[in-house]
């Protein structure tokens, strides 16, 4: 879904993202040497963190340039993290990882079936009594998202603009991306899109897989899911 466009998004800082890292570790209750799957790793932001952390990290995702990002960043720190590049509905491990993270709003690109077996798929490589986080934006809040913009500056020459548009009857948030490059008067657009679940939703689609819900965060910080928290972050523990 993701590819080196990824990178033209408004990211968290380094900062933010051991915030993240440091809160993920306690909420999973996780120990040096837990063996942690991160699901879309991106450019491995969090799986960097998670390893200096003492975690063993392994990411997987679908885009061999985000991954070669991601080698590149970690070969500079000396990172443990392990790479995989796969398709998340076809995982190719084994029942290995006592936590599987989903972060940044990366569930939910296919249609519901594909979904589902991506969820069938992360239920597979836990161990029993293993844990998944998936970090979702707000659903409650995603659907107020419909019509509004936002542009911000990607380098002094390259300005992004992104117009959300959110389909009640199917549930999904599409982000339409334009990117200018100012001194070449080149630009590039691009549709993403996101199914969002709401908190029952989810619930049922987890219980199919045998992950029971043990907690839901509404932020990093550790706060209570309302409708109104910037996040919904669901535990679920896969059954012993």
């Amino acid at each position: 879904m993701w590819d080196e466009t990824y990178l033209l998004s408004e990211l968290p800082s380094e900062a933010e993202t051991e915030e993240e890292a440091n809160f993920i570790f306690s909420a999973l209750n996780l120990q040096p040497g837990s063996r942690v799957l991160d699901l879309c790793c991106g450019q491995g932001r969090h799986g960097r963190q998670l390893a200096n952390l003492g975690a063993d990290v392994i990411g997987l995702d679908n885009s061999r340039f985000l991954l070669n990002e991601a080698k590149n960043n970690a070969d500079a720190e000396g990172s443990r993290l392990r790479l995989i590049e796969a398709d998340m509905r076809h995982i190719p491990l084994k029942p290995c990882c006592e936590a599987v993270i989903s972060l940044f709003t990366s569930f939910g690109f296919f249609d519901d079936t594909d979904n589902a077996k991506v969820l069938s798929e992360t239920a597979s490589v836990l161990k029993p009594s293993g844990q998944l986080l998936i970090d979702y934006w707000n659903p409650y809040a995603v659907t107020q998202l419909d019509r509004t913009r936002n542009w911000w500056w990607i380098s002094e020459s390259t300005l992004a603009l992104a117009e959300v548009e959110y389909q009640p009857q199917s549930g999904r948030l599409l982000d339409h991306r334009t990117i200018i490059e100012l001194p070449t008067k080149a630009i590039r657009k691009m549709v993403n899109t996101v199914r969002f679940y709401f908190p029952t939703e989810m619930k049922r689609l987890l219980e199919t897989v045998g992950l029971c819900i043990r907690a839901t965060y509404g932020d990093f910080d550790g706060s209570e899911f309302v409708t109104e928290s910037r996040r919904m972050i669901t535990v679920a523990e896969k059954s012993g």
